[in-house]
This record gives structure tokens, sequence and C-alpha cells, in this order.
């Protein structure tokens, strides 16, 4: 069983991993036979691997047809930043009376290190970087139940790079993200916990920011 488990979640990360690089494009169909010879498993991971990113919100199951990569609309970015936005900002809420000053200290960390990455572009990391930043206080919310719906919700955005648009000026997009994360930070050190649900709710989630997780 784990051996079958283990093969589930390599195609579950591979064929994220092709949409997250773009190798993989929205309505693209997923050919199981040909994911079966190219990763030299059988069909049956496949097939539950597919229905578990099915499950996930990442591809369409198309009845007696297969499955295709789900397209996020900005329709569907700003409906799915409507629910993340007030979950996120509870937990934020939630875990004041549980966070200490080396959490804070951490946090200070990561927002100095997102800084750095944004003057050197490296956007994909400024990516890496914000989830583990908003992770310190996630993860003293004390309300399992809270975290796994937020992280579920969250995992309908599957791409996890920056696409490269000379229109976008991303360097000023992601300077302006992360002055959001230092205002989280005068927060918590404020004990403001109705600030902070407000703030990370309105502002740091608004809709206005979904239209950089379509795909």
């Amino acid at each position: 069983m784990r051996q079958y488990l283990s093969l589930k979640n390599h195609v579950y990360n591979y064929i994220s991993e092709k949409i997250n690089e773009g190798s993989l494009h929205p309505d693209d169909k997923l050919n199981e036979v040909q994911i079966s010879e190219e990763l030299n498993v059988s069909r049956t991971p496949v097939r539950e691997a597919l229905i578990q990113l099915a499950a996930d919100g990442y591809l369409e199951n198309l009845p007696r047809r297969g499955f295709k990569v789900k397209k996020i609309d900005e329709k569907t970015a700003i409906e799915i930043y409507n629910i993340i936005g007030p979950l996120d900002g509870r937990a934020a809420y939630l875990s004041v009376d549980n966070i200490t000053d080396r959490d804070i200290e951490q946090m200070e960390f990561l927002a100095a290190s997102m800084d750095s990455v944004i003057e050197k572009s490296l956007f994909d990391k400024f990516y890496e970087i914000q989830l583990e930043f908003h992770n310190v206080y996630m993860s003293k919310c004390d309300n399992e139940q809270l975290i796994s719906l937020i992280n579920q919700v969250k995992k309908t955005f599957i791409r996890k790079k920056y696409a490269i648009d000379e229109n976008i000026n991303m360097q000023e997009i992601l300077k302006n993200t992360n002055s959001e994360h230092h205002k989280i930070i005068e927060l918590f050190k404020a004990r403001d916990k109705c600030g902070l649900q407000d703030y990370i709710r309105d502002i740091h989630w608004c809709k206005e920011n979904a239209k950089f997780d379509t795909l």
C-alpha cells in the first residue's frame, strides 16, 4: 500500500509540475496511457492521481472523455480570494494569543528575505518564502480544521511561478505585496487581533490582486 501511494503521489506531482511550468495549458487533455509510459507506471496510480487532481480543483473530469486542465479565469480567482481572505484573516486573529517574539522575528527575517529576492528578480523564490511567512502564524492558530481548509483552497492556485509579462512590472507588484507583509508584522507586534483580521481579509487578499493568479 505504501508503494502504491508513493506512485500515486509521484504521478500527482509530475502532472502538477507540468501545469506549473506551463507545459500543460488550460483545456489541455490528459492522456492516461502517455503518462503511464512516460513514468513507467501502471494506469492505476495515474487514474487515481488524476481523480485526486480533479478533486483538488486542478483538473476537470469530463464524463467519458477523460480529464483536462481546469482554467482559472479572473472571476474564479476573485471568488477564491473572497474565500481565502476571511479564512486567512481569522487564522491570524486566532494566532495572536499564541504567537511568540521568536515567531515574529522569523516573519521579519522572511519579509527581509523577500525584499532581497525581489531586488534580484527571483520571483519564483518569492512565492516559496511567502508561503513560509504565512505558515508561521497559521501554524499558531490552534485550529487544524481551519489550517486544512486554507491549504485546500490555496491549492487551487497550482501555478507557483509568476508569468513574465512585459506589460506588468512584477517587481513593483511584489514590492507592494511585501510591504503588506511588513504591515502584518506591525499588527502582530501590536497584538491587534481585529486589525490583523481586517487587514489580511480586505487588503492583503483584495480582489484587484486576483488577476495575477489566473491560469
